[in-house]
């Protein structure tokens, strides 16, 4: 680019230059003047043009550092959110199958080993095992453009299996479940293991928000059908809920009010739930606690 201009600008100088001695110049004449005029705007106008076109060129360079700076610093969140998401994700499903290693044992080691249970113990870790990939697939699909192929399925169902799966847990720490289901309920089109998931993790925050505290401890879980006709999830707890400052920042990434949380979980639920074209939210359970609630717009008969 300076050489550009610097070539423009001895281009000028070369006609410049004749017209100053040809004709014969008389000084303070009217072309002794007019050369000397046009020569300091040509001079002048050169000069802004170029001053003009570095400064541009120098933008655009500081701009293309800067994108590709907080292009390097994206790349190293969204690594650490992936590595959040999935040791989030999977810390569940191991911990079910340590239970369940831990209680065959225990089952084995008896002064008369009970087969059975010790059976049902191991079939729960080749299904936790199962489980824990098909959660990594999901988180997978979460990062891809593309989607998995959907099926329908009943949410209530799902409800019901997802809440034996977290029954020990639950019965650990005395919470008392109230499942309420609308059996007119249609099916709906999505990911069994991604719905799942996103159940798995509300119920999980309930669970941990009334561990905190003291008094009674209620998880409602409960499915119904909108006015407009989506079909919707709520989950309810009696815990320690959510502050009105926190409100509008639960569902950001890496963002968490637990002391050994991750933030990943609620950012990961809305994410599974937007890409079923439905949408996730939050309000205060009364007396006290927080209600988590999802609907789905795609409904069978839709």
């Amino acid at each position: 680019m300076l050489d550009l201009w610097l070539m423009v600008v001895m281009f000028l100088y070369a006609i410049e230059i004749p017209l100053s001695y040809y004709p014969t110049p008389v000084r303070f004449s009217i072309d002794w003047y007019a050369v000397r005029i046009i020569g300091f705007f040509s001079s002048s106008l050169v000069l802004i043009v170029m001053l003009y076109e570095i400064t541009t060129l120098y933008g655009r360079l500081l701009g293309a550092v800067r994108g590709r700076r907080q292009e390097r610093e994206a790349r190293m969140v969204t690594g650490e959110a992936v590595a959040a998401t999935i040791a989030h994700e999977v810390k569940q499903p191991l911990s079910g199958m340590i239970t369940s290693a831990d209680a065959g044992l225990r089952f084995l080691n008896r002064p008369l080993p009970d087969l059975e249970e010790a059976e049902a113990a191991f079939k729960q870790i080749v299904a936790g095992g199962h489980r824990a990939a098909a959660v990594v697939d999901g988180i997978r699909t979460i990062f891809k453009t593309e989607g998995r192929k959907r099926a329908s399925l009943d949410l209530n169902d799902l409800i019901r299996e997802t809440l034996a799966l977290m029954r020990g847990d639950l019965a650990k720490h005395r919470i008392r479940v109230e499942a309420l289901m609308d059996e007119r309920l249609p099916q709906v089109v999505g990911d069994r293991v991604q719905l799942q998931q996103v159940l798995v993790i509300l119920m999980t925050n309930a669970m941990e928000s009334m561990i905190a505290i003291d008094g009674s401890r209620v998880l409602c879980v409960a499915s119904h059908m909108d006015d407009d006709g989506h079909v919707g999830v709520s989950v309810a707890d009696t815990g320690t809920g959510i502050g009105p400052e926190d409100t509008d920042r639960i569902f950001n990434p890496l963002f968490t009010t637990k002391s050994d949380g991750m933030g990943m979980g609620l950012s990961i639920c809305r994410s599974i739930v937007e890409a079923h074209d439905g949408r996730l939210w939050a309000a205060p359970n009364m007396p006290r606690g927080a209600i988590f609630h999802f609907s789905s717009t795609r409904s069978v008969s839709a």
